[in-house]
């Protein structure tokens, strides 16, 4: 079975940089599962890394603007390992978009069910209650594997029905990798600090790759007030910081769910020599 390194965790953690100097040690390359990163351009405002002599694949993939999926992640991020194999080097699969993570590794039954468009129409007029009704009726299994969170929420619900309803539904064959997964983490406080600073060191950059029009990623808001003079630099700062934070946390509320990552605290000295090792580990056998 093929091998594949996995480093996840929330951001501000240093995985690419990380996953550089594995890719280095092991004959590697890297596929970015990093939602924001999609988005060609907008270096500074999604914390692209870049690195001179390792490819990092799905870096710039569509315009702001476009539609993209998880589903369209999933084909081209197979598409770059499958690549990545040929030539005999290890993949190296780096990001905090959970989702994406598990989609590629997993089998993801509703990436094969398309919108259906009359379906939503109706469903978005029901009321929650109806919705959870409807979902608990025909799918008991897939409600209550559902989180209490996404049992309330109306577009996870009409999406869970959509799925269990559709008729066209064929179980994908998805990819079996001996995949070895690697989280990064620290204190809370420290994660604010290295946030902070990361956003600090941005804001100049992202400043003028900002503009009316593009999605609503996060540090977009601030940054546009500030350019239009809605706001002072220190004003649009500590709200890019809030965002980034908040977002970590939800980060790591998915990641903490998921029983097969081993975490490393990136505020412990050391810790670069304990993930070597691990790797060295499991790559050797």
């Amino acid at each position: 079975m093929n091998k594949l390194l996995v480093v996840c965790g929330p951001t501000a953690t240093g995985k690419t940089a990380l996953a550089i100097m594995l890719a280095k040690q092991w004959n590697g390359e890297l596929v970015s599962a990093d939602s924001r990163q999609i988005y060609k351009g907008l270096d500074a405002l999604t914390g692209k890394d870049r690195s001179d002599d390792i490819p990092i694949w799905l870096y710039d993939v569509v315009e702001p603007g476009m539609a993209f999926s998880v589903a369209h992640f999933v084909r081209l991020a197979k598409s770059s390992i499958e690549n990545i194999y040929k030539r005999n080097k290890l993949p190296i699969l780096v990001g905090g978009t959970g989702f994406y993570l598990q989609a590629l590794t997993t089998t993801v039954d509703s990436l094969m069910v398309p919108p259906n468009p009359s379906l939503r129409m109706v469903l978005h007029a029901a009321s929650l209650s109806s919705l959870q009704e409807e979902l608990q009726l025909i799918d008991s299994l897939r409600w209550k594997a559902m989180n209490e969170s996404d049992q309330k929420n109306p577009r996870r619900l009409i999406r869970a029905i959509e799925v269990a309803r559709s008729a066209k539904y064929v179980p994908p064959t998805m990819p079996q990798y001996d995949a070895l997964w690697i989280g990064l983490t620290s204190p809370l406080s420290i994660l604010e600090q290295r946030i902070r600073k990361r956003v600090r060191e941005r804001f100049v950059k992202a400043v003028r790759e900002v503009r009316d029009g593009l999605p609503s990623l996060l540090g977009v808001a601030p940054l546009l007030s500030y350019s239009h003079g809605n706001s002072t630099k220190e004003e649009a700062l500590a709200k890019w910081t809030l965002s980034e934070l908040q977002y970590a946390k939800r980060q790591m509320t998915w990641f903490r769910k998921q029983k097969n990552i081993r975490w490393f605290d990136v505020s412990k000295e050391g810790y670069i020599g304990l993930v070597e090792a691990y790797v060295s580990s499991w790559y050797t056998h």
